[in-house]
């Protein structure tokens, strides 16, 4: 296929093939991770199986299937009519079970001599398989440590040290290699693997190399042949990626009525709204798409889409030091907007905030539902119980979830610098739901003042409440 990307989808000459015969089957996790991997020398492709048979991997031998009809007819949602585009289906495809009883796997990588598979287990166990045999040499349990959402793995071409990221606690993490040689017992039988290789010799010898040998070959496999029709290759679709006009597939631009998708609502599964042509239009976040709109944002938040570019999450702030004024400055790339320790920001139950923290080794940030009562960061709130810190970060990522337990008000904090508050509301009470909380629409300045002010309008509506009292 020619270079393309989201808005500009050239599949003049390229080549789309399915293959039915593979059945994938989900687990019971919406967010989970199924890996995939080529072995370059067995020319298999492994494949994390989570819902099939308690957890599987599969193995596909990709150099076989054969090709049975156009694709075109049974999934009517391809982006270019010129017969160059190939978009077939293939069936008769040699596939197997490499390894059973894998309890939700998910991450998968290959050692740098390709004799072993690993598969992690997504709850917190990396298995190390023998490629020949697909047995288990090793297993490393990292749940201890509190990694128990496996996601992908890989593994360094240089150092052979695995790497692999835990999807709650938002972090890579390295499992060095062993200093000395790494040496194992084969657990393939020897007596097998010689027999296998005179099989081999034979079947070449009496059948021709045109027919390759294999174990798990179905001889009786028989493809469904159709001769299609040839309205098959005109355009089905007109509407975002699969529009007529040529910048559509092409890198002279982007199709302009791509953005009219933003306003379809028609999810429905027989509606007449192209999928595929959302992500293809440019859009990673749209009331269509699955799994919280087809944005990763963190749970409770609402994402706005930046056509060809991406997406913003109003629950995630990015929190910088301003040397100009020698204090923490946070960011939101949803709202446009920055703070300062002038503002009080609104925060709401039900939602997990995202800080992503870039101030450096010199100023650690930290989430602290009290205040240090000495120095400038001397605010009393009555209303503070069972004060608790999150730990000091440098660089990346504080996750805080906020729900019915968590106190009225928390504070960004480093050091002796200038805190930055947050009020923590009931999304309810400002009348926001999730059917009408707003994508587009900036905050109204108005709703943020000062700290100063903030405090001082409450010590004078305690006053109010305490005369009133006395009277």
């Amino acid at each position: 296929s020619q270079p393309h990307g989201p808005g500009s989808m050239d599949h003049s000459i390229a080549s789309v093939r399915r293959y039915p015969d593979i059945k994938l089957y989900r687990d019971d996790f919406s967010h989970s991770h199924a890996g995939m991997i080529v072995h370059p020398g067995k020319r298999i492709l492994f494949i994390s199986n989570p819902g099939k048979n308690g957890g599987e991997v599969t193995a596909v031998r990709i150099d076989t299937g054969r090709y049975s009809r156009t694709a075109r007819e049974e999934y009517p949602i391809f982006s270019n009519r010129l017969p160059s585009f190939e978009y077939s289906i293939y069936e008769c495809t040699e596939e197997y079970t490499f390894a059973s009883g894998i309890r939700n796997p998910s991450g998968m990588a290959l050692s740098l001599d390709g004799e072993r598979l690993f598969v992690a287990e997504r709850a917190g166990k990396i298995l190390a398989l023998e490629v020949d045999s697909g047995t288990v040499l090793q297993t490393i349990d990292v749940s201890p440590m509190g990694y128990t959402t496996i996601g992908g793995m890989a593994v360094s071409p240089t150092s052979g040290d695995l790497y692999f990221v835990d999807i709650d606690a938002n972090e890579v993490v390295k499992v060095e290699a062993s200093d000395g040689e790494c040496t194992y017992n084969s657990l393939l039988n020897s007596g097998y693997k010689s027999d296998i290789e005179f099989s081999q010799i034979e079947f070449s010898a009496n059948c021709g190399s045109s027919v390759p040998f294999s174990l798990t070959r179905d001889f009786s496999c028989s493809v469904s042949g159709i001769i299609p029709n040839g309205t098959l290759f005109e355009q089905v679709h007109t509407d975002g990626y699969a529009s007529e006009n040529p910048d559509v597939q092409s890198d002279a631009g982007m199709d302009a009525s791509a953005a009219l998708l933003t306003n379809r609502t028609d999810c429905e599964y027989d509606s007449g709204l192209n999928f595929d042509a959302l992500l293809l239009g440019g859009y990673f976040c749209h009331v269509c798409l699955p799994q919280n709109h087809g944005s990763s944002c963190d749970d409770g938040g609402t994402c706005q889409n930046i056509q060809w570019q991406g997406f913003t999450c109003d629950n995630e702030f990015y929190v910088d030091y301003d040397d100009d004024s020698d204090s923490l400055v946070l960011s939101s790339l949803y709202y446009e907007t920055t703070y300062s320790h002038e503002n009080i920001i609104d925060i709401f139950r039900g939602t997990t905030y995202r800080f992503t923290v870039r101030t450096g080794d010199d100023r650690p940030v930290k989430i602290t539902q009290n205040l240090d009562m000495t120095g400038g960061n001397s605010i009393s709130i009555s209303r503070l119980q069972n004060p608790s810190s999150f730990e000091d970060v440098t660089t990346g990522p504080i996750l805080v979830s906020i729900d019915e337990t968590s106190p009225d008000f928390i504070y960004l904090t480093s050091g002796e610098l200038k805190p930055v508050t947050f009020v923590i509301k009931h999304r309810e009470a400002e009348g926001l739901t999730d059917d009408n909380m707003p994508t587009t629409v900036l905050p109204s300045a108005a709703v943020y003042f000062s700290a100063q002010e903030a405090f001082m309008w409450v010590a004078l509506l305690s006053l109010v409440g305490y005369a009133a009292f006395m009277d």
